[in-house]
């Protein structure tokens, strides 16, 4: 490779260019979560209006919710019925870094695990799933805490 070539590159572009062919992200498209809203905080809680919220109607829809200490959790619905939706922190289990939905995963950048919308893991570094909160359902609510 020419020094001219090499001057152009550089280390950073290359090796998230690498990075995202290797996770097979350039080719997938993205569907990415919609923030969430009708939330309210019930005590310790949050109550999330299901009909404010028409992604969460279909298996594979998510919703994002920040939180106060900086991260976010996610809604998603992994199934039919009240007791198919998850409530999960975006936060990586290997370093506590952001995860980014990718099409049907989520993704850690620095480090590249991936987790399931379910949040088990799918590739490591990472160990353990996504922590998931306790979430109650029923046809038009979920109460998250």
């Amino acid at each position: 490779m020419s020094e001219q070539v090499k001057a152009s590159v550089s280390r950073r572009g290359l090796l998230c260019g690498m990075a995202l062919v290797g996770l097979g992200i350039l080719p997938e498209a993205a569907f990415g979560a919609t923030p969430a809203v009708g939330i309210k905080a019930v005590g310790k809680k949050l109550q999330l209006d299901l009909t404010k919220n028409k992604s969460l109607a279909k298996v594979g829809g998510v919703v994002t919710i920040p939180l106060s200490d900086g991260s976010s959790l996610a809604v998603v619905r992994t199934a039919l019925g009240t007791k198919g939706l998850v409530a999960m922190n975006l936060s990586c289990t290997h370093q506590g870094v952001p995860v980014e939905q990718v099409g049907k995963k989520f993704v850690c950048p620095a480090h590249g695990s991936q987790f399931g919308l379910d949040g088990a893991v799918i590739q490591g570094p990472a160990q353990v799933g996504l922590y998931k909160y306790p979430l109650t359902a029923t046809a038009t609510s979920a109460v998250i805490g």
